[in-house]
């Protein structure tokens, strides 16, 4: 989605885990680092959202 953003001139991000090079591919994959990786990101900021 973040490519229709760019299109109608709103700023995105594009974040998560894996390499963008294998990404939307038959071959596809995550490597479990990087979700575990992920996954310690999304859980300190949701730590930070919960306690502001």
């Amino acid at each position: 989605e973040a490519g229709l953003f760019q299109v109608a001139g709103i700023p995105a991000v594009v974040w998560g885990p894996g390499d963008i090079a294998v990404a939307h591919r038959p071959d596809e994959y995550v490597e479990v680092t990087d979700l575990e990786a992920c996954l310690e990101v999304l859980e300190r900021l949701g730590v930070d959202i919960l306690t502001e």
